[in-house]
C-alpha cells in the first residue's frame, strides 16, 4: 500500500502542489485518544506518508485536509444543516471546491487493515452517498481520475 501513497504524493506534486509533511505518531495517537477511535491501517499509513495538502486545491478543486483539521461530522457541520447527524462515526478529510461538498471516512473503536467506507458529506436535507468502501478505495477512485469521486 506504500506506493498508493506514494502515487497520491507524485500525483500532487506534478500537479505543483504543497504537501504537509507526515504526520508524527504523537499527533495519530493524541487524535485517536480526542475521538475514541483507532485510524485504520490504512489511514495511518495514509497520514504518516503525508499529512494532507497546505491550504491549495488541485486541479480537480479538491483538497485532502491535515489531520489537525479532521473531525467528525456532526463537529463539522451546524446545527441547521439537517444531515448533520446522518454520517455517524464519519469523519471529513476533504473537501471538494472550498467546501461545496466534503468527504468523510468511517472510524471505529478498534484496529483495522482497511477504514469504513467513504460518503459524500452535502451539507443540505438529503444525505450523501456512499463514494468508496474504504479509504483506500476511495484514494485508488482519485488516482485514476480526480472527478470520479464526485
Amino acid at each position: 500500500m506504500e506506493n498508493l501513497w506514494q502515487r497520491l504524493i507524485d500525483l500532487w506534486r506534478g500537479d505543483g502542489l504543497t504537501i504537509r509533511p507526515p504526520a508524527r505518531a504523537e499527533t495519530i495517537q493524541a487524535f485517536e485518544s480526542r475521538y475514541g477511535v483507532v485510524l485504520s491501517d490504512d489511514l495511518r499509513a495514509y497520514f504518516l506518508s503525508a499529512d494532507g495538502m497546505e491550504d491549495v486545491l488541485d486541479p480537480g478543486l479538491n483538497r485532502f485536509w491535515p489531520l489537525r483539521m479532521v473531525k467528525p461530522v456532526e463537529e463539522e457541520l451546524s446545527e441547521q444543516h439537517k444531515d448533520r447527524l446522518a454520517y455517524p462515526g464519519c469523519f471529513v478529510f476533504a473537501d471538494h471546491c472550498i467546501w461545496c461538498f466534503a468527504w468523510a471516512v468511517r472510524l471505529g473503536k478498534e484496529s483495522a487493515a482497511l477504514s469504513g467506507p467513504v460518503f459524500k458529506v452535502t451539507a443540505s436535507e438529503v444525505p450523501g452517498q456512499q463514494i468508496a468502501s474504504s479509504f483506500t478505495a476511495f484514494v485508488e477512485m482519485y488516482l485514476a481520475d480526480q472527478y470520479s469521486v464526485l
